[in-house]
């Protein structure tokens, strides 16, 4: 199998910062600065492969699982594989909301913590709808808790109130979670904020 090749530019833009500090009488602030960014460069070239995942599409109803890295309040790695959950839309990582008694909160950021304390550590299983979504596969996901039962994240994303139910893809399925969160004021309904697909400049990208 044919492997890609890593781009060359990383380690000739650190050559060129090498040799130029080499043939300096001396070194200013301005030429340690361009070493830096000239490392760093090289540093992500080996990172940036790990943070890709290739994307593909699973099997609709074809389940995998793992342990996951979360990247919002609804997307993480898992296997290999960027997945984006189906039926709802999370708060955007850098959203912030008003409070009911005023002031602002990281509410964008508050979304990624609830994922990642919804799964705990433990092995989520994915099964994914067939599609994809900006490369990403899109699929229903799920993690047992400790007393045996098995908890659907993307619902239980939509009851914390900070993710909101897509009816164009869920079919209302976490309409009633959702009226639920709303009615206690859970996360992001205790005060006002925008819904992530506004936010994003995507107004109607849900069906509502």
């Amino acid at each position: 199998m044919k492997r890609g090749r890593r781009s060359t530019k990383p380690w000739v833009a650190l050559a060129v910062a090498i040799v130029g500090l080499l043939g300096a009488s001396q070194v200013s602030e301005g030429d340690l600065l361009r070493l830096g960014r000239a490392v760093w460069q090289v540093v992500q070239s080996f990172e940036e492969p790990k943070r890709r995942p290739a994307a593909e599409s699973r099997p609709a109803g074809e389940p995998f699982a793992g342990h996951p890295r979360v990247i919002d309040g609804d997307t993480f790695d898992l296997e290999g594989i960027r997945v984006r959950m189906q039926g709802i839309d999370a708060l955007e990582h850098d959203q912030q909301c008003n409070r009911s008694g005023g002031g602002r909160f990281a509410c964008g950021a508050a979304a990624r913590e609830e994922l990642t304390t919804l799964i705990g550590g433990r092995e989520v299983t994915c099964t994914p709808d067939g599609t994809l979504t900006h490369g990403r596969t899109v699929a229903v996901c799920t993690v047992r808790q400790p007393d045996g039962s098995v908890l659907d994240l993307n619902e239980a994303m939509v009851r914390s109130g900070l993710a909101f139910d897509c009816p164009r893809y869920s079919k209302k399925r976490y309409a009633a979670a959702e009226a639920e969160a709303k009615a206690a004021k859970e996360g992001a309904w205790a005060g006002r904020f925008t819904y992530p697909w506004s936010h994003r400049d995507r107004a109607g990208a849900c069906g509502r």
